[in-house]
């Protein structure tokens, strides 16, 4: 295969896309373009093409931009295994007639996405955020070291309040990644042996974030992304940007029945939904709508849960029904 068609596994890493950034750990590299073929998501190869800021989208004019609206995320949001025309924001764009700009990351992680909204959206002036969030994912908070790169994190001190451990500054070297990665690496794979987790021969169908017995050991996490979120709400507040959280379905959900009543794959969803309730925080479960258009002849996702060409559509049209309804645009 030649340098320019990379045949790339998600669970293994994505790093050739990115590089180091002092704010989020990693960011897209700037106008990048190479054809990709994505393993676990489908043969054909799709183009990947990221603007002169590194995000897999386009170059606006800075005198077009107000108002726009701003979608955040992971893969899902980058759009994994799909073409860039065919992700959810840029069918946003279609069905609102305004400008949407899409920030999604391989990898990223709610800390990352939250990074991004205190310290790099300012140029964008943006009026509605939408942050994609898939429920399993929300783990990430939780690991320091990702595709072979350090990121800043949030924690919670002795008295409960969130802070923010900043990078050294030798994360910009490789080397020095490796070596710190592999503390955090060690650390987290202590705390999930305390715990009694083991991930070394992972199972998706029964992954520790869905066992019922396992809820103590992600206490932490969820009061952690509840003041995370709540930070973000605030922050959007006081800009007077509209915030609105989609919760994407899980690949668990698609016709796979748990082994055991105290599996439940609507644990993190509903942990969430609850964390946004509690702050007041505007939200959409897809949940509904993606398994309702979803055939074994026709899905909606890939094998591994990415959203598909059919999947990123309903998920936009779902996204419009709400700002609608909440008179955020007018369509």
């Amino acid at each position: 295969m030649s340098d320019d068609k990379k045949k790339i596994n998600l669970r293994a890493g994505d790093a050739v896309f990115y590089q180091y950034d002092p704010i989020t750990g990693f960011w897209g590299i700037p106008n990048m373009e190479r054809d990709v073929c994505f393993t676990n998501l489908d043969k054909a190869s799709i183009k990947v093409r990221h603007n002169s800021e590194g995000n897999r989208d386009k170059d606006v004019p800075e005198e077009k931009i107000n108002g726009s609206i701003l979608c955040l995320g992971g893969s899902h949001t980058w759009g994994a295994g799909v073409d860039q025309d065919s992700r959810y924001s840029e069918h946003l764009s279609r069905l609102t007639g305004k400008q949407v700009f899409n920030l999604g990351h391989c990898s990223f992680g709610l800390d990352q996405v939250c990074l991004v909204i205190l310290q790099k959206i300012d140029a964008y002036k943006p009026g509605i955020i939408i942050v994609e969030q898939y429920p399993w994912s929300i783990h990430r908070i939780l690991n320091a070291y990702v595709i072979g790169y350090t990121r800043p994190y949030f924690y919670l001190d002795a008295n409960g309040k969130m802070k923010l451990q900043k990078m050294s500054s030798l994360s910009r070297f490789k080397f020095f990644r490796q070596l710190i990665g592999s503390y955090y690496a060690y650390r987290k794979e202590y705390m999930e042996f305390k715990a009694g987790i083991n991930l070394k021969d992972y199972n998706p169908w029964a992954d520790p974030i869905f066992l019922s017995w396992k809820i103590p050991y992600y206490e932490y996490m969820y009061k952690l992304v509840d003041q995370i979120v709540a930070v973000m709400q605030n922050y959007c507040s006081q800009k007077g940007i509209h915030l609105l959280f989609g919760l994407g379905a899980i690949m668990q959900q698609f016709g796979q029945k748990s082994s055991s009543s105290l599996v439940d794959y609507t644990l993190p969803r509903n942990t969430l939904i609850a964390i946004f309730e509690k702050n007041n925080i505007n939200y959409i479960d897809m949940t509904e709508a993606m398994l309702a258009e979803h055939t074994a002849d026709d899905p909606v996702i890939f094998h591994d849960g990415h959203m598909n060409k059919k999947g990123h559509n309903i998920f936009a049209r779902e996204i419009v029904k709400v700002l609608n309804t909440k008179k955020w645009i007018s369509v």
